[in-house]
């Protein structure tokens, strides 16, 4: 019974390992200061923590998209840097993201 406990448990660690692979840290830093703190801002469908310039989300993506960017800029206003995982966009990615900026 031990071993298959063992075995359920091992198999549910890489189902579970599996499912969250494709979520990264998404680290946004904004040209302009948030006025307040905040936990509760929505954006991708995913709750985003913002202090000072700084944003973070956790979204299942693997590479910083402009699309997305464009998105958080809509809703919290231009960024300086737009960074998912590893992956950060360019110059010109930040300059197409900061065109839907509100």
């Amino acid at each position: 019974m031990r071993f298959k406990t063992l075995v359920a448990g091992f198999a549910f660690a890489l189902t579970a390992t599996a499912a969250f692979a494709a979520y990264n840290n998404v680290v946004v830093k904004l040209k302009t200061p948030v006025a307040e703190a905040s936990d509760s801002i929505i954006v991708l469908g995913a709750a985003w923590s913002c202090a000072g310039d700084t944003c973070t989300s956790v979204l299942d993506r693997k590479t910083a998209q402009v699309r997305d960017c464009r998105q958080v800029a809509r809703a919290l206003g231009p960024v300086a840097s737009f960074a998912v995982g590893s992956s950060n966009l360019d110059e010109a990615g930040i300059a197409a993201c900061n065109a839907a900026a509100k």
